[in-house]
């Protein structure tokens, strides 16, 4: 078989159909029936009748061939009689539409004899049409013939299908009906079974379990136990909310410690009434003796650079820092340096001085009153100055008193 291409090529505006190859060797001459010709033709021929022209090198003329329905046409001797020849093929629709091919060239191979070649026994075109038909016709006949046995067998196949159908379903019936006979065999074997296990065995060492003889299933208040809540959770306490007083059935549910504060006290944190253990955070002015007691302190430097809060616990030599604290909180930019620190300490010192001094003059005046011999009734005074006043002794006037 020798396969030809057609192809649509543009030429300067216009169509022309190009056919590759365009030489085509046929064999030997007068050769038929041995070669087959077949054509792949453009999509523009689609439908449309083609049908191949010879003319053989002495310029006769044969009748052309038809291609068949897939673009094939047989080599006879309207091709092979001639040694050379040209061929093109004519594409046409009967609605004025006819295209042709660029003509192409062939040749054959001489022999040595032949006993002539007469073209009158040839078919036209149509006459081969008409064969095209008719063997058409007569595949469709066959191909009827055969669809008809195939749908009686499809039918022959569909009864034995049905009864087989039939039949399991019959089997299924019977096997469903054995089934549930050997449930309900099951079901008496497991009630006989129960009953056998609940009466109390005569050997072993457990006769009975709370009472209970053969298989005993227990519950949480056969045990003291709390049921398993609906929806129990790590971390949660069990509540119990129902108490049935016939069957001691116990209705519980999980609850957050959270939830429970109103209800119970830790006891791992101290109270009026129970200790618990504290732990004292350093930098503050507290302090907890060997005895465990909690006691007020006051700050010393190191405490006073790390205090950086308002609500440090306040004692009397923290009040300047924390009013510095109560400053800072109310503005933002009163930040507090080492200078103020150093101010603050400077202005506790001269506090404490103060105080020492003022005791030690009253512990003098004490002294004054009862290690004198005293005559008369002792009294002490402190006078700023001796206007309308009559009075003997030495009168210091820096210490505003009067000295005997």
């Amino acid at each position: 078989m020798m396969h030809i291409e057609i192809t649509a090529q543009q030429t300067s505006g216009c169509t022309d159909f190009i056919p590759h190859p365009e030489r085509l060797h046929l064999g030997s001459q007068y050769a038929e029936g041995v070669d087959t010709l077949s054509f792949t033709l453009p999509e523009e021929w689609a439908g449309k009748t083609v049908s191949l022209h010879i003319e053989q090198e002495n310029g006769t003329l044969p009748t052309p061939l038809l291609l068949d329905g897939e673009g094939c046409v047989a080599v006879d001797r309207r091709l092979t009689a001639a040694r050379l020849g040209r061929w093109m093929l004519t594409a046409t629709d009967g609605a004025g539409y006819t295209a042709y091919t660029h003509p192409g060239t062939y040749d054959t191979c001489e022999i040595i004899a032949t006993d002539g070649f007469d073209d009158s026994s040839m078919t036209t075109p149509y006459e081969q049409f008409v064969a095209q038909v008719l063997e058409g016709a007569q595949a469709a006949a066959a191909s009827s013939q055969a669809a008809a046995q195939s749908a009686q067998q499809a039918a022959a196949s569909a009864a034995q299908a049905s009864e087989a159908v039939q039949t399991a379903g019959a089997q299924a019936t019977t096997a469903a009906a054995k089934a549930e006979a050997a449930s309900a065999s099951a079901d008496r074997a497991e009630a006989a079974a129960r009953r056998a296990e609940g009466a109390a065995p005569e050997g072993g060492t457990v006769i009975s379990v709370n009472g209970q003889g053969g298989r005993v299933q227990l519950g949480a208040a056969d045990v003291g136990a709390l049921p398993l809540p609906a929806q129990p959770a790590a971390g949660c306490l069990l509540r119990v909310q129902t108490v049935d007083s016939e069957t001691s059935a116990v209705t519980t549910e999980t609850v957050p410690e959270s939830d429970l504060t109103s209800f119970v006290r830790r006891t791992d944190r101290p109270t009026d009434q129970e200790a618990g253990p504290v732990k004292v955070g350093t930098g503050f002015g507290l302090t907890l003796t060997e005895q465990g007691e909690l006691r007020l302190t006051p700050a010393d430097a190191p405490m006073l650079d790390t205090m950086d809060n308002a609500w440090s616990p306040l004692t009397p030599s923290l009040v300047p820092l924390a009013v510095k604290l109560a400053l800072t909180a109310l503005w933002d930019s009163a930040a507090w340096s080492d200078q103020d620190r150093t101010q603050a300490r400077t202005t506790l010192d001269a506090a404490q001085a103060s105080a020492l001094e003022i005791l030690t003059q009253r512990v003098e005046a004490l002294e004054l009153k009862y290690n004198t011999a005293v005559t008369q009734n002792a009294f002490t005074a402190d006078l700023s100055t001796l206007n309308n006043l009559t009075a003997s002794g030495t009168w210091n006037a820096g210490e505003a008193r009067i000295e005997f």
